[in-house]
């Protein structure tokens, strides 16, 4: 899958960016009551890909993101901690020019008191309390859409939680088509059981008038699922094992109301010990994305191997690096279909964080295993 993307002028995104420095500085020192936040990540991903079925593109990916944020944190009489941040992530794919880059603004504010949260703006996908599966969010589009646009709406407790994120994908105009989707997912824990589920709406319109009207698409996609959990129970540092059953709403309304209704059986592994883990992810059913031969990730958003109907994913990697602050693993997945026998890819993801942000805050699960 090729993914073009048009580049902002980099002068003007230095003058705001010196702007918004200056501004946030002076605000800072303005009163004892603020302080100065600064968050600065760092992603670094090599993704070589040897793939040999007719829905996926054998390629290598290999990019940097840089993402430095500024802003305010208060506190209020009532115990809740206010942020306001302002940045921009900087996507470098790595061989190419500076016309090629990318460059994404980050805006938001956050809103914390006890077991509340709430994310306006352009958020980081990293505030996440489970980081979204591969069928939702594809790893090549997670590289490069760091950011949901809208709202993330969060209550963390002990034994659980229950998140609902919007995620605006694209605005309306001659040139880009209206898109968005809205996904909840929760989960709670008691012993060993435990139980959840996501569901996601997704949605595809039409580009502004007066261009050629194409239709509208609807993807929505409900997962249930129950497990066990043993981590902290073995010698393991991790061990769970889930089971659940997706159900699917596939329509394209271009195309004489055409309806699709994927089923299918899901059943996932993870164990991890010190440095070393395995993930494996078995998808038995129907083709979960029917419209992405003709919609692409324009409408799903997630891997095109959920096209196979059977579908198994194994994941071996190891941790190079295991901090709060510095991520880095090292990932051999194997990828086996009917279509396709098997497929294989290599990944090596880095990810630092040096801000003065809390790490606890934000996931070190994105892009993670």
């Amino acid at each position: 899958m090729l993914i073009r993307y048009k580049c902002l002028r980099y002068n003007n995104m230095r003058r705001v960016a010196l702007w918004l420095t200056a501004v946030f500085l002076l605000l800072g020192t303005g009163s004892k009551a603020q302080e100065l936040l600064y968050d600065l990540e760092l992603l670094s991903y090599f993704d070589n890909r040897e793939y040999k079925v007719d829905f996926q593109r054998p390629q290598t990916i290999l990019g940097m993101r840089i993402a430095p944020e500024l802003g305010l944190g208060t506190a209020d009489e009532k115990a809740g901690s206010h942020k306001l941040m302002l940045g921009l992530n900087y996507i470098q794919p790595l061989g190419a020019g500076i016309k090629e880059a990318l460059v994404v603004p980050t805006v938001y504010y956050r809103y914390v008191h006890n077991r509340f949260r709430v994310n306006l703006g352009a958020v980081p996908y990293s505030y996440l309390t489970e980081s979204l599966p591969d069928y939702l969010m594809y790893d090549s589009l997670a590289y490069v859409h760091p950011n949901m646009q809208g709202g993330l709406f969060q209550y963390v407790a002990p034994r659980g939680y229950a998140e609902f994120l919007c995620d605006w994908r694209s605005a309306q105009s001659l040139e880009r088509y209206e898109a968005f989707r809205l996904i909840i997912q929760a989960r709670y824990q008691r012993g060993v059981l435990f139980g959840g589920g996501r569901a996601q709406l997704n949605h595809l319109a039409n580009r502004a008038r007066p261009a050629p009207r194409t239709g509208v698409s609807d993807d929505l996609i409900v997962h249930p699922y129950l497990g066990l959990d043993f981590s902290r129970k073995l010698l393991l540092d991790s061990l769970s094992l889930q089971a659940g059953y997706l159900f699917g709403y596939q329509r394209d309304r271009s195309v004489d109301q055409e309806t699709y209704l994927p089923r299918a059986f899901y059943l996932e592994l993870f164990a991890r010990w010190k440095r070393i883990g395995l993930k494996n992810v078995l998808y038995a059913g129907d083709n979960l994305l029917p419209l992405y031969p003709v919609k692409g990730n324009l409408l799903n958003q997630g891997d095109p191997f959920y096209q196979a109907g059977f579908y198994n994913r194994t994941d071996a990697f190891v941790y190079l690096i295991s901090t709060k602050r510095v991520n880095c693993y090292l990932s051999f997945n194997f990828h086996y279909t009917r279509q396709g026998g098997l497929n294989h890819q290599q990944q090596l993801v880095l990810r630092f964080n040096p801000g003065n942000i809390l790490p606890m805050e934000k996931s070190m699960s994105v892009l993670g295993k």
